[in-house]
Order: structure tokens, then sequence, then C-alpha cells
């Protein structure tokens, strides 16, 4: 998530302040800690009691949005609310048992989230697949770890769990200062979140780096082509997020493009790509001899009148329409298609990033507005995209959704007044 909030601050507030970044890391890392180790000390531990008050708060925000919203994003506020609130009833109802339901709760998440991450790694085969097996291995070990009451009869559970997950986010937040500590002038906070392939020439980012130009705000408009041609239920996340087999076994992905002034973003193979099941587990791989020539559609116009009109549209207000047509300029160079590592659906989310770029650098200057951000419900589902997509790859379903809660987002400066 903080990746994300990076971005929406942009390069020219945060490249400055990398220290603090760092300095937050280092706090939030020594605060984990001191609840690791306090956990397991009974005549100091901090009771799960205290533990509630944070989600309990979040939980009564999300309770308080949902009256003004509706649709969507009401049961989203609904839907976040609920789940924190089985969590705070769980402590204060049955604190002495809330150590075993908090470490079964947090176990089980991390051992599914681990399996999910070292699969899809092994068998997409991405950019640093091995380093994210290795931390796949690590978070299922704690997984397990969290099943067993040892050392402290679950009765230190609580605090040993937010410790390792507070200590785990801090790192994360360190590391991420020191990649802001090295970023050039005119360089873009999207642009270190990248994955990158060693084994291609990213032609975008070859030109050297200048002076940030003026920006040129504007509107954009996400089209999204679904697997199924239809808006599939969240119930369903494989055919929503990944794919769906038709009637002739045969997997479709979807399709994703952006349209904005002046510029139309879609990246397509030149020949299709025919994915059998049989077939899937080959033809997923980031991999170079799976790199197949690709094309740029001319315009939207085009190609609904090649293939269909798109199942769904996502407007966006605001972006940086010049940051976006420079990341095009550049992209556009190499029309490498690769299903993993440069897809339709990875050229979509790398724009919106590049056109997203500091948004809110005004709107962040009050301490009020960064809070009332991080209690936003759809920073977290954006946040959630995009960590979705780090495990395995941008696909049409999560640039959907991922635009759909950056759409809600951008407005925010606006409904706080």
């Amino acid at each position: 998530m903080i990746e994300l909030i990076l971005i929406l601050l942009g390069a020219s507030t945060v490249r400055g302040k990398w220290w603090i970044i760092g300095l937050v890391g280092l706090a939030w890392t020594s605060l984990g800690v001191f609840f690791f180790v306090n956990a397991m000390i009974p005549e100091i531990r901090v009771q799960p009691l205290y533990f509630a008050v944070p989600p309990a708060i979040d939980c009564l925000f999300c309770l308080l949005g949902a009256f003004g919203t509706k649709g969507g994003l009401r049961l989203l506020r609904l839907g976040k609310a609920a789940v924190l609130a089985v969590i705070c009833a769980a402590i204060f109802l049955y604190p002495w048992q809330s150590g075993m339901i908090v470490g079964l709760l947090i176990g089980t998440i991390l051992v599914v989230d681990a399996l999910w991450r070292g699969t899809v790694a092994y068998m997409v085969r991405y950019t640093g697949w091995r380093r994210s097996i290795s931390f796949a291995v690590i978070e299922f070990v704690l997984g397990l770890w969290s099943y067993i009451p040892w050392p402290t009869n679950w009765d230190g559970e609580v605090g040993a769990d937010v410790g390792t997950l507070l200590t785990v986010s801090g790192l994360g937040a360190c590391v991420l200062a020191r990649r802001l500590q090295r970023l050039r002038p005119g360089e873009s906070v999207a642009e270190i979140t990248v994955r990158r392939a060693p084994d291609r020439v990213d032609l975008e980012d070859s030109a050297p780096a200048s002076a940030p130009a003026k920006v040129t705000a504007g509107s954009v408009t996400i089209h999204v082509w679904t697997p199924t041609g239809a808006l599939v239920s969240i119930r369903h996340g494989v055919s929503r997020y990944v794919a769906a087999f038709d009637e002739q076994g045969l997997v479709s992905t979807g399709h994703a493009a952006l349209e904005a002034p002046g510029i139309y973003i879609s990246h397509y193979p030149a020949v299709e790509i025919e994915h059998s099941r049989g077939e899937l587990h080959k033809t997923v791989r980031a991999t170079r001899e799976n790199d197949v020539p690709g094309v740029f559609q001319p315009s939207y116009e085009a190609e609904r009148a090649d293939w269909c009109a798109s199942t769904l549209q996502v407007r966006l207000d605001g972006l940086d329409i010049s940051a976006l047509a420079r990341f095009w300029a550049g992209y556009r160079r190499d029309k490498t298609y690769n299903l993993v590592e440069r897809n339709c659906s990875v050229a979509v989310a790398r724009a919106i990033d590049a056109g997203l770029e500091g948004i809110f650098s005004v709107s962040a200057r009050s301490p009020l507005f960064l809070l009332r951000l991080l209690l936003v419900p759809e920073l977290w589902v954006a946040a959630l995209m995009r960590d979705r997509a780090a495990t395995m790859t941008w696909t049409p379903g999560l640039v959907l959704d991922y635009a759909r809660a950056l759409s809600y987002l951008i407005g925010l400066p606006k409904r706080l007044g």
C-alpha cells in the first residue's frame, strides 16, 4: 500500500523526504519487535483488548462511510466493517480465547497466501520468481507457527502476530526508503515499483532522465473486455481476475485498453495466441521463448469495429496526460508481447500509474487528509490489486477493479473539501 501512496504523492514530494519514510519504517519495525518480545513476557504483556481499539475505530469509520454511498461502494465498506467487527468481537467477547482465534485466523491467511504466491511464482517464472518463492516459504512457516500454541500457550498470540506483521511491513518501508534515496532527477516513483526483466531491454527507460514537464491534467477512459463478456462476480475469482475457459476448452484472458486525448494504449499479440488447457502451464511463463510480435491498436473505434465494444468502461479524471504520453512514447518503441511481462494490462496499469503520479501532491500537505486517505477502503482495494499483480501479472480483471478503486480515490480531495 505504501507504494501506491507514494505514487499518489509524486516524486517531487517524496524524493527529498526519503529519510522520513526510513525513520517511520524503523519506528514501525521497532514497535513490531517490542510487541513481539512483550508477548513473550507474561508479567508485562499488553492485553489483547488494546489491540482491538484500532480496528474498532476503522470499523466505525467504515460504517459511517457506508451511509453516504450506495451500490458497490456501500457493499465494500460494509464488507470491510464486517470483517473488522468479527475480529473485534472475538477479542472483546472472548478475551481468554482471543489468542487462539486470532492465531488460527492469521495462520490461515498466511498459509493460503504463501501457497498462492509460491505456486504462481513457480508456474509463471516472472522476474525474481526464486526470491518470491523464498519469501513464500518464510510466510508459510510463520503461518504454521500461528497454529501452534508454543511458546505462550496462545496467551501472547495476538501481540506476537501483530508484532510480526508490523516488523515485516516496517522493513519493507525501510527498503522502499532506500530505493527512493537513489531516485534519479526526473524519474518517477512508479518506475521504481516496476518489476524488471533483466533479459529484456526496457526501452521506455533507456533515455536519460530529464526535468519533469508541465502537468497537463485530463480525463482517460479504461476499456476492459472481460474473459466471459460480462462482469463476473468476485466469488468466481479465477474467471474474474485470471482467465475463463470457453466451450472449445480454450483459455480467454480478456483485454484492456486506455483511451486519452490523442492517445490510445492497446497492446495486442500480432497473431492470436490460443491457450488450451493442456498447454496453459507453458504459455503463462514469463520466459523469453514466450515472447511474440505485438501490435498497437490505433484507436478504440478501430478496435471496436474489428472486434466488439468493450464490456466495461471506467473514467479517471485529473490524470497527467503529458506524463502518460511520455510513458507511452517509450513503451511503444518495443512491440514485443509477452503474456506475463508485457501484455495489454501491464501497459494500461503502468500508464495509469504514470498519469496518476503526484495527483495528491497538494492535498497531502494536510496531515488530516493523509489520515482520511488511510481509512478509505478503496485505497486498500487498489493496493490489494497491485499486490495480486505483483505475485503474478496484471490482468484485465485486476486493472478493472484497480481503476474502479482509483476513480473514487481521485475525487477524495473534492469530497473532503
